[in-house]
């Protein structure tokens, strides 16, 4: 490398850069570069758990109810229809509605179904047909034939004689909790009325790039209409919670970025009293972000959020390096090749560690953490090239050089009393280790959604879909047999307390049909239908005995409806149905429900399913630390002899162990963001060991010590004022970290190092 010239290698640096920043630039026109929130999108968990999770959000994610409560109804009403106009003029929904049932086009649902004119039977025609009670149908069709200007009676008649279609259809149609005032749906509890909005937003105005400002216009017209502040207006949707989470981490994020960006600049301002060391540092930092950034793009189709808050470790890394390069300019002079010769060892030794720790990541089947390593595997290399060709060589200009001094011997006192009071904290956090998964610690949605969502679940029942049940079969028609069976059951022992939403509420099997078909023409023939056959005429009655045998399938639905349920999955030589569950299902329910069926239900909540994902990640990131351990102390003991190198290695883990440890006393559990924050911690660590053992404990390397600990420390630490829970974790324990290493590095005796004063 030395035999090139440095400006040669500042050529293939400018190049390098430039290719870079084209590619970022070229993707990000081709509107190439696509994010995701989703956790069970980049974890493999074994199974087809996270397909299903996906496919049965998929009727749900977009909508949104909002209820208006005012003492006067007349306002109440008057608020409703104002805000219903304004937000279609906003332009980003499908469908706003006053009524759910306006999206379905009923004279072609009709048209539809009344091809089969004998196969649907309404809950109540099905236990009628249990106990076959014809009175029941004879009963229904009077009723219904009282009703000519119900639309259902006039617009199925025709094909549908017996109107069992025309009550089917007004079983699923009409909704029992819902009353109507002024042609408005209202709910009411309590005494007082809750009038609905229907949202179904469309799809980009609910992407994580889009939601805030969506929620934002909404909020505005609410704001705009709002006829008294007495008015109670109760929200209900996952883009309100996204929106509100999005915009409290994004204001953090950029204030704690802000102040931590100003603290780490006039910190490196103080200590090098020079623009031009900054200027180094912040292109340091910009060219490994660079380069990390234009890896994952190239690399993945879709670049997880989270995989780039963990990866923003690289700053604290490059950060780092930067530091030892200047300091090491600053206090003997060196310059270009020369101090590029100088610090090669120690950068590649430390940067060598932490690569092949982090690339270690790769060998790990989540895609998350491959994610991790891919930005700061590229991005690491990308700094050190930068740091050696380019840093190296002007950082240093016309600065006077300081007076190389050599630390005086540490007492070993201090040095003991930080390591007990690192082993004390390890022990004492021994009884209250606890790894908490739960996903609902990390949830930062503001109280005030939480309990409109409450609110709406007892008013109305649970709109979103938080737990579902999948079954398994040969073929979509024993997938819907078995439904039936799911369905009925359920309902028997639950007594129907909570909806089971699924398409076979629109598609009975067809074994289903022919019974029903079969029952109704064995009252016709039987003379059981006999007041109702009187008054049809011959040509109608030889109709239903000639139709053509064919029954109702899924691609024969209207599409509308297909939309309201999640869709059939193929998946390993079976076919995978969906069924929504409104309401909870302890373990004794479901017990009870596996029992009585001969075949296998799932059932997946999806607070639990994002337990179980997190879980599997943590489990796949201790297996990194273990590898990353192995690395570290091989690495070390290669390099410096198996005892030192031992010796060396041991104080990053102990240093990250401590660190987690105090975490655990002051949390009294850990997750998987203090794991991940010890992988920096490890990180920094080696870095401060390699360079203390590779240099001596000389000033210039105790002060870029300092001041990279100090730096990361105020960039990290800033964290812990989050009110986002993994956000503070991830602070505090990397806080603690810094802290511990820099102690331990201050105090280190001389006598376990190998100094090369005459290096130096």
């Amino acid at each position: 490398m030395f035999n090139l010239t440095q400006t040669r290698l500042q050529y293939t640096w400018v190049v390098v850069t430039i290719l870079l920043i084209s590619v970022l630039i070229y993707n990000a026109l081709q509107r190439s570069i696509k994010f995701d929130a989703d956790i069970l999108n980049l974890l493999d968990i074994g199974d087809n758990a996270g397909l299903l999770t996906k496919v049965a959000s998929e009727p749900f994610q977009n909508k949104a109810l909002l209820l208006i409560q005012h003492s006067d109804q007349q306002q109440a009403k008057t608020y409703l229809r104002q805000i219903h106009s304004a937000i279609v003029k906003l332009h980003v929904s499908e469908q706003i509605s006053l009524n759910p049932s306006d999206k379905l086009d009923i004279q072609a649902l009709v048209a539809t179904y009344s091809d089969y004119p004998l196969a649907f039977l309404s809950n109540d025609g099905q236990a009628a047909r249990a106990n076959n009670n014809y009175g029941f149908i004879i009963s229904r069709y009077m009723q219904m034939l009282s009703q000519p200007s119900n639309p259902l009676v006039s617009l199925s008649i025709n094909k549908a004689p017996l109107l069992n279609l025309a009550d089917w259809f007004s079983a699923r149609l009409h909704n029992s909790q819902w009353k109507k005032d002024d042609n408005l749906l209202y709910i009411e509890q309590a005494g007082q009325r809750y009038y609905p909005l229907f949202m179904e937003l469309k799809s980009s105005a609910v992407q994580l790039d889009q939601v805030v400002s969506t929620v934002a216009l909404i909020e505005q017209v609410l704001q705009q209409h709002q006829p008294s502040p007495s008015v109670t207006i109760i929200k209900s949707g996952l883009l309100f919670h996204s929106a509100a989470v999005t915009q409290r981490a994004q204001f953090e994020m950029q204030l704690f970025s802000v102040i931590s960006l100003i603290g780490v600049l006039l910190l490196t301002l103080i200590s090098f009293r020079s623009l031009r060391p900054l200027i180094g540092i912040v292109l340091l930092i910009s060219a490994s972000m660079l380069a990390g950034m234009a890896a994952l793009v190239l690399i993945f189709a879709k670049i997880h959020l989270l995989s780039l808050v963990f990866a923003i470790s690289l700053i604290g890394i490059a950060v780092d390096y930067g530091y030892h390069i200047l300091f090491t300019a600053k206090y003997t002079g060196k310059n270009g090749a020369e101090l590029a010769k100088h610090i090669t060892p120690a950068l590649l030794m430390g940067a060598g560690t932490t690569l092949l720790s982090y690339l270690l990541l790769l060998l790990l089947p989540i895609p998350l953490l491959q994610q991790v390593a891919v930005f700061v595997g590229a991005g690491l290399i990308f700094a050190i090239f930068t740091g050696l060709t380019v840093i190296s060589s002007w950082s240093a200009k016309n600065v006077t050089v300081s007076p190389l001094i050599k630390h005086p011997r540490t007492s070993n006192k201090m040095f003991s009393l930080v390591l007990g009071v690192m082993f004390v904290c390890s022990i004492a956090a021994v009884t209250q280790w606890h790894f908490e998964d739960n996903i609902n610690i990390f949830n930062s949605t503001p109280q005030t959604l939480i309990d409109d969502e409450i609110k709406v679940s007892k008013l109305v029942g649970n709109l979103q879909y938080p737990r579902f049940i999948s079954v398994s079969g040969k073929d979509q028609q024993q997938v819907l047999q078995r439904f039936e069976k799911v369905r009925h059951t359920l309902n028997t022992l639950s007594n129907a307390e909570y909806e089971l939403r699924g398409i076979d509420q629109w598609l009975p099997p067809i074994t289903t049909q022919q019974a029903n078909e079969q029952w109704l023409i064995s009252g016709i023939e039987d003379g059981q239908l006999s007041p109702i056959v009187g008054l049809l005429s011959n040509n109608t009655v030889n109709m239903l005995h000639t139709r053509p045998k064919s029954w109702m399938t899924a691609d024969k639905l209207p599409t509308f409806i297909q939309q309201l349920y999640p869709a059939f999955i193929e998946h390993a030589d079976e076919t995978v149905g969906i069924l929504s569950y409104m309401g909870p299902l302890d373990e004794r329910l479901y017990a009870q429900l596996q029992s009585q069926l001969e075949f296998e239900i799932n059932y997946y909540d999806k607070p639990a399913q994002y337990s179980a994902a997190l879980s599997k990640l943590r489990h796949y990131i201790l297996y990194f630390l273990a590898m990353a351990v192995v690395a570290l102390l091989l690495l070390m003991t290669l390099r410096y002899g198996w005892r030192k190198g031992l010796i060396l290695g041991m104080f990053p883990l102990l240093t990250a162990f401590s660190a987690l440890a105090i975490t655990v006393l002051i949390s009294s559990y850990v997750t998987i963001f203090n794991l991940l924050a010890c992988i920096l911690i490890l990180a920094l660590n080696v870095d401060y060991v390699v360079f203390l053992k590779e240099h001596g404990k000389v000033n210039y390397v105790l002060k870029s010590i300092l001041l990279s600990a100090a730096t990361s420390a105020l960039a990290f630490g800033m964290m812990v004022f989050s009110n986002t829970p993994a956000i503070w974790q991830f602070g505090l324990t990397v806080l603690l970290g810094v802290s511990l290493g820099w102690l331990l590095c201050h105090f280190m005796p001389s006598t376990l190092l190998t100094q090369k004063e005459a290096q130096a």
